[in-house]
């Protein structure tokens, strides 16, 4: 399952970065106003037995304080919501498991290997992280301060992800879940959170090591999700960090992604040629 909005800079090596470990791709474009439309037609022609698209036709309030706003309202059958997109784009997977994904997110080799362990030995969540990676593709980012009261004073908000004041590594996250009573909700107010019956520890497992690479501070607008006051929050706090091993920038060459494109600290990718957008469901 991969919700998608402008991930035109890094779709293409992320879903096939996970496409021969998954029996199903669900793409969902949430009006897209880049070139993501014409690359999920890419995709559906390369694996044509695989991919299912669909198009979200509602504007999702972004993380922190636009959409405590909506919350705050009372106004939970929102389709603006984020925790309601999750779920509309859950409906749309068949299979028992799923797992999400995002469109800027490269898979390691610790998560082929964690797949191929799960598929032998399923528990029912698999908790996973990644490391971000520095625009100039040879460091990951790292935090400027760890001061997570001193933010949320500062710019008075009103929730904030863990990961924003370590940065190097995202929060560990329930990747891959059953499908079962899984359901997001919207009560944490800045953002969704997902819940499962099987979320108590005798029920999970989590990957050692790192499970993707996390694309998002190399992207043009990498913070696009955030409302505007959370993602200068997170923007001011953004340093280059520890230099990345040789496996990942061995990675990142195999993806075709170690090159930079100059010294803002936000580059992004040239768009990929494609053919004609095909509609989506």
């Amino acid at each position: 399952m991969i919700r998608l909005r402008n991930e035109e800079e890094f779709l293409l090596p992320a879903v096939e970065s996970i496409a021969d470990a998954v029996d199903e791709i669900v793409l969902v474009d949430n009006l897209s106003t880049d070139d993501t439309p014409r690359l999920i037609a890419r995709l559906r022609q390369k694996y044509p037995r695989k991919v299912a698209c669909f198009t979200y036709p509602y504007e999702v309030r972004r993380v922190g304080r636009e959409h405590w706003e909506l919350v705050s309202s009372g106004d939970f059958s929102s389709p603006h919501l984020s925790g309601n997109y999750y779920n509309w784009c859950l409906r749309r997977c068949r299979h028992r498991y799923v797992l999400k994904w995002d469109g800027d997110m490269i898979a390691t080799e610790a998560f082929r290997d964690a797949i191929a362990q799960w598929r032998r030995q399923p528990v029912p969540i698999l908790v996973m992280n990644g490391v971000n990676v520095h625009p100039d593709r040879a460091h990951l980012v790292a935090a400027r301060s760890s001061d997570r009261a001193g933010m949320l004073k500062r710019f008075r908000l009103p929730g904030m992800p863990s990961w924003a004041t370590s940065l190097t590594h995202d929060a560990p996250e329930p990747r891959l879940y059953p499908r079962w009573r899984a359901v997001y909700h919207n009560q944490s107010g800045w953002t969704q959170t997902l819940s499962s019956p099987f979320w108590n520890a005798p029920f999970r497992r989590e990957l050692r090591g790192v499970g993707y690479l996390h694309m998002k501070f190399c992207k043009r607008d990498p913070l696009a999700n955030y409302s505007p006051e959370l993602a200068a929050a997170i923007a001011d706090n953004v340093i280059a960090g520890p230099a990345m091993d040789r496996s990942l920038l061995d990675l990142l060459s195999r993806s075709g992604l170690r090159r930079s494109f100059g010294d803002s600290l936000w580059l992004g990718e040239t768009p990929l040629a494609a053919p004609v957008a095909q509609s989506c469901q």
